[in-house]
């Protein structure tokens, strides 16, 4: 079997159920030229998706991985303004960059792309990317996922 036989569902299911934050982490993973396809592919399975990124080193390249966030979803319309909203997805993008607070990020350069997908009252938010090594032709992969449940503001 070939990786071209797959289809995304067999990428986003967990014993039968689609899981929110494997479909973040595509939305985060997939190539570029890829971006707009998957992202009306997940619009078409009730998923509210976006794709954003952020780039820098140090605390300034912290924040701007929220504000992008932020910025992102609710401009996609993944999340509303509201305060509760906006809270959600702070705890959601915090936990993903758990793997972000390492010294590393201080002293190097990273890029990364950022999927954020919500479905319901769920949110996900996922990150993937690079990190040079100083004074190395090498850099390293990196990655998070924050998940809340139950969270948004009701839509319906």
């Amino acid at each position: 079997m070939d990786l071209k036989d797959f289809k995304v569902s067999d990428f986003i299911n967990i014993e039968g159920e689609q899981s929110l934050g494997k479909v973040a982490t595509i939305l985060a993973i997939v190539d570029d030229k890829h971006d707009e396809q998957i992202i009306d592919s997940f619009k078409l399975e009730g998923y509210k998706p976006v794709i954003t990124r952020a780039g820098g080193k140090g605390e300034e390249f912290k924040n701007k991985i929220l504000r992008n966030c932020l910025g992102a979803a609710i401009k996609g319309q993944v999340i509303t303004e509201s305060i509760q909203d906006q809270r959600v997805l702070t705890r959601c993008v915090e936990r993903a960059m758990v793997d972000f607070n390492s010294p590393m990020t201080s002293i190097s350069g990273a890029g990364i792309k950022i999927g954020i997908v919500s479905k319901g009252k769920h949110l996900a938010v996922a990150l993937y990317g690079k990190i040079g090594i100083p004074g190395l032709d090498v850099d390293h992969e990196i990655s998070g996922m924050g998940i809340h449940y139950y969270g948004l503001v009701n839509r319906d």
